[in-house]
């Protein structure tokens, strides 16, 4: 498993690393939407696999709520949960549609019904807001609700579907 995540991880590299333009290019365009794109590249480079502290949860929060319990969230594999958290931001960093489309339960909202939908909406769905909140998670730290379980201020939601993880919303609207 480590060497399937380090050799995704490798490739994710040298994908964005060969669709970055070149240092000459980002100097002769220097407008925030270029630096933006830059600065979110970067944050997801430095995915990686799961670490003893990203498997540890805290029993409080850094604003000091307590998190309820994974019973409550209906999550009965929280290694899993955050292995497949970690996915999505392998998926993420390669922009594949596809796999990300496949972790969505459906409907979406009334806008998204369909997994062919979602990948003709992707860029809208998955804006640079929602890759970076993915990018940044907290894994010590996931709100959980008899929802699932939130990501960034409710961004993202994920839920666990029997043995499976579903993302479940994603508050994309709000990110135009």
């Amino acid at each position: 498993m480590k060497k399937y995540i380090a050799l995704i991880t490798i490739t994710a590299i040298l994908l964005i690393c060969c669709q970055q333009p070149s240092k000459e290019n980002a100097i002769a365009k220097p407008g925030a939407k270029e630096i933006v794109e830059l600065a979110v590249d970067s944050e997801l480079m430095r995915v990686s696999e799961l670490s003893p502290a990203e498997l540890k949860d805290d029993s409080v929060f850094s604003d000091g709520s307590v998190p309820a319990s994974w019973k409550t969230a209906r999550v009965t594999d929280v290694k899993g949960l955050k292995l497949f958290i970690k996915q999505l931001q392998q998926w993420v960093i390669t922009n594949d549609r596809e796999m990300l489309a496949s972790a969505v339960k459906y409907p979406l909202d009334d806008a998204i019904k369909t997994r062919e939908s979602l990948i003709v909406n992707f860029d809208g769905v998955f804006t640079k807001a929602v890759k970076l909140s993915l990018a940044t998670t907290n894994f010590n730290q996931l709100f959980r609700s008899e929802r699932g379980v939130m990501l960034d201020g409710g961004k993202i939601w994920v839920a666990q579907k029997g043995d499976n993880f579903k993302i479940i919303s994603i508050n994309y609207e709000a990110q135009k």
